[in-house]
């Protein structure tokens, strides 16, 4: 699954009630057969949002004296259900549904030598898993597209399936549409039949793969050809997108099949790859076997290729190919083996198609993201049974610190030297992931399967390594100090772990880089084990060192407080050979600068003009925005004409520090009317809002009517929430209501939480139906949003809704949600 817009759908991890007790743990569930092909034929009546299916599904029993079972259904109501028999004779079979069960009885009892398909005829409004686009009062103009989303147990909303990932078949879809129409489906497309104005196709997956990732994707598509190794290699997207626009976000596709074949050691094991763009996608995108479902927000013009490029995201969806689809994890409390190896992967090709700097500059993103987690109560195991809802496995802790915890895996494999090159076979780590991925291929696996495998290919038993960065949740948190000592040629390292030692988290155990720099470019390297809470180091070192770097390429999950003379960390900032040394020093400058110290501006200053990586030129720009010194100022102003958008964008925010002088509130309306960069422009647009100025209004109001860009247009109505006014809010309001693109519609939607106020005590009316419209509309999103403003603005009309999504809402957030507006509603 995308994370970029997964994330909207996670929060606080919810604790499982009496979290302590073995019944609050969430096991896979036991099955009594195993699904060995679903066969489905569809059609649809698409105004009514309604899917008629006639399915087989083919079933062989674990053991004798089968002779009744459970699939999973919802939304769905069961025409006939019967097994057809060898000959093809059918027999009608007594069944009943039971919550999301659909219960089969079988006129006598099979065992495991007996390959059952059971026909079940249907139809259904599904309230989940099956998307229908149809052009509305947001959409005029957008063509009917239908599309699902299975995961994480979504697809049973559609067709009756094992709805849970321990097990893996092989599927055929055989779906009818009006002429015109195009399906896009799992495996190999066998047959393409025309007749009486409508089309059938009929796709066939050899490759066993988990019921959450069979996958419709059908729209009036055009389809652009490419290929690798012989594979076809396919873009689908609505047929007003043309071909540059389209390429721009998919051309590297090839590129990233043949790294992560060579890396992994492994194929691309499917018979194609499709990638299909559509529209109101709830999430970034999901890895559906062979054929990906992408956000139509993936495409973009060359503009907004330098911030918003969908690289990350077409590579997360690839890699989930390798750890995901081919060898599947188990259940919920693995799915990091799908999500944190796919994170991981994406930063891997990074590497490869960038630098080694932008790599761990990634890494450092990811550890950012999971520290932040890590930092509220999602401080949880990466393996963790006690989840309420399958989506709150969904977020940081599995994603990023999944991904942070790889990379420290190839260090503790491999060495910090391995991994300044591109990933290969070469490398311990991913022999032993090879081994993995081939030992376990079309099957379910766990935790435990790849530390075996580890084990096995590379002799190295890495249980310790587990046991407390997935099995163990937090990370650590280090204070350390250095010191010469002349007459021992000794340097002395102190260093601490401070972080409570508890249940959840332990003191960590882990190989430590440390560098000692001196004149003339001396430099030593040591690495040390640090497994206690206070341990000291002695270096023997012929030469004091200007500085010391504790991990000098960030590649521990931690935080770290290593006091240091402004001095020190000035030349740390300009001189360090090491990227993320070089960035960490800017950071502590840049809090040191909150004091306003001259010294600590001009080393940041100097760096924000001269590093050659834009990473650390960013940092170097937020670190200038702590302090308020004139020549802060002046060097943020200077640096608005860098060529990176990056950058940039970075200099705009820090600017906000410095909102009220006349000349930064003239460089940021100049940003935003002429700066070639979208994302500079957005981010002026708010920063604007906020500044106060008397022109805010009229300037905010030109960028709404002139941009066609949704990045610009949400940084303008951020701009305006800013503000608060009376006449500010109104242009919110007016955003809010339909016509907009859903994604701008949300923002504003949102910002009428805080905006209340400011809203004309006379507009009751007017809120009452922009609530209504939003309740209404069939994006989950807006939807969900409309719930949290009835609570907002008391209206109490529309409880028979809320109290509906608190019963039935199929997210675990969205039924919590709802139930604290009903009880807000009751307080008032």
């Amino acid at each position: 699954m995308g994370l970029l817009l997964a994330l909207l759908f996670t929060g606080v991890l919810h604790a499982a009630p009496d979290a302590d007790s073995p019944a609050a743990m969430r096991w896979a569930p036991s099955r009594s057969y195993h699904v060995e092909n679903y066969k489905l034929r569809l059609h649809f009546d698409q105004a009514r949002r309604e899917v008629f299916g006639d399915e087989i599904v083919t079933i062989r029993p674990f053991a004798a004296g089968f002779d009744r079972f459970c699939i999973n259904s919802e939304d769905m109501t069961i025409e006939s259900v019967a097994l057809v028999r060898t000959d093809g004779a059918v027999e009608a079979l007594p069944h009943e549904t039971d919550n999301s069960c659909l219960w089969i009885s079988l006129q006598r009892a099979y065992g495991p030598s007996d390959s059952l398909g059971i026909r079940i005829v249907y139809h259904g409004v599904p309230s989940a898993g099956l998307y229908f686009v149809n052009p509305g009062k947001d959409d005029p103009g957008v063509p009917p597209q239908i599309y699902t989303q299975g995961e994480p147990e979504f697809n049973h909303h559609w067709f009756p399936c094992w709805d849970y990932p321990n097990d893996m078949a092989t599927s055929e879809t055989i779906t009818t549409v009006p002429e015109g129409q195009v399906v896009v489906s799992n495996g190999t497309l066998e047959s393409v039949k025309h007749a009486g104005g409508q089309v059938t196709y009929d796709w066939v997956e050899h490759v066993p793969h988990s019921a959450y990732l069979l996958s419709l994707a059908i729209g009036p598509w055009k389809q652009l050809h490419d290929s690798y190794d012989g594979k076809p290699v396919d873009y689908f997207v609505d047929r007003r997108v043309d071909d540059a626009t389209a390429l721009r976000t998919f051309h590297l596709t090839p590129d990233m099949i043949g790294f992560f074949s060579r890396a992994t050691g492994i194929g691309y094991p499917y018979e194609k790859y499709d990638q299909v763009t559509v529209h109101d996608f709830i999430f970034g995108g999901q890895e559906n076997v062979s054929a990906t479902t992408l956000v139509d927000e993936a495409l973009h013009d060359a503009r907004a290729e330098a911030d918003y490029p969908s690289t990350i995201l077409v590579a997360h969806e690839l890699g989930q190919h390798w750890f995901g689809d081919y060898v599947q994890g188990r259940d919920w409390a693995n799915i990091w083996l799908n999500e944190g190896f796919a994170t991981y992967l994406t930063a891997l090709y990074t590497q490869y198609h960038e630098s080694n700097d932008a790599y761990r500059y990634e890494i450092y993103g990811d550890q950012k993201a999971a520290l932040h987690a890590d930092a509220t109560e999602n401080n949880r195991p990466i393996v963790y049974r006690k989840y309420v809802d399958p989506m709150d496995m969904l977020e940081q802790i599995t994603h990023e610190k999944g991904a942070s915890v790889l990379d420290m895996m190839r260090y503790v494999l491999d060495g910090e030297s391995a991994m300044t090159i591109p990933a290969s076979q070469n490398e311990i780590m991913f022999h032993a992931l090879n081994d993995y991925l081939a030992a376990h291929h079309a099957q379910t696996a766990d935790t435990a399967d790849l530390i075996s495998s580890i084990r096995s290919s590379s002799g190295q038993d890495l249980s310790w390594f587990f046991y407390e960065w997935v099995f163990k949740g937090g990370h650590p948190a280090y204070r350390v100090s250095a010191s010469y000592d002349p007459a021992r040629r000794m340097e002395i390292v102190k260093v601490a772990q401070t972080r409570e030692v508890n249940a959840n988290t332990p003191i960590f155990d882990m190989p430590i880089h440390l560098a000692f720099f001196g004149d003339n470019n001396r430099q030593v390297d040591r690495q040390v084990r640090d497994d206690a809470a206070n341990q000291e180091f002695d270096i023997p070192l012929v030469f004091k060192p200007k500085w010391v770097d504790f991990d000098p390429d960030d590649v521990l999950f931690k935080t770290v407080a290593f006091p240091k003379p402004d001095e020190e960390l000035g030349v740390q900032a300009l001189h360090d050979p090491h990227m993320m040394s070089r960035l960490w020093a800017v950071k502590q400058l840049g809090e040191h600068a909150a004091a306003d110290k001259d010294c600590c501006v001009q080393a940041i200053d100097s760096v924000l003009n001269n590093d050659a990586f834009y990473g650390v030129r960013i940092e170097a720009a937020s670190s200038l925005g702590q302090s308020h010194a004139e020549q802060a100022k002046r060097a943020l102003l200077s640096a608005l004409g860098q060529d990176n958008s990056q950058v940039r964008t970075a200099v705009v925010g820090a600017m906000g520090h410095f909102l009220g002088d006349p000349g930064v509130r003239q460089a940021l309306l100049k940003a935003m009317r002429d700066d070639p960069s979208y994302a500079v422009q957005a981010a002026a647009a708010e920063q604007i809002g906020r500044s106060g100025s008397p022109r805010a209004f009229d300037a905010l109001r030109a960028v709404l009517a002139s941009t066609r860009d949704i990045n610009v247009t949400i940084g303008a109505l951020n701009g305006l929430a800013a503000m608060k006014t009376p006449q500010a809010t109104h242009v919110v309001f007016t955003y809010a209501k339909p016509g907009p693109p859903k994604r701008v519609r949300l923002v504003a939607l949102t910002h009428l939480q805080t905006l209340k106020d400011s809203l004309p005590p006379d507009d009751r009316q007017a809120v009452t139906q922009l609530v209504g419209d939003a309740i209404e509309d069939s994006f989950l999103e807006i939807h969900e949003i409309g719930v949290q403003l009835v609570g907002t603005f008391g209206l109490r009309q529309f409880r028979p809704e809320v109290e509906r999504d608190a019963r039935r809402a199929v997210i675990m957030d969205d039924r919590v949600d709802a139930q604290h507006v009903l009880e807000g509603l009751d307080k008032k």
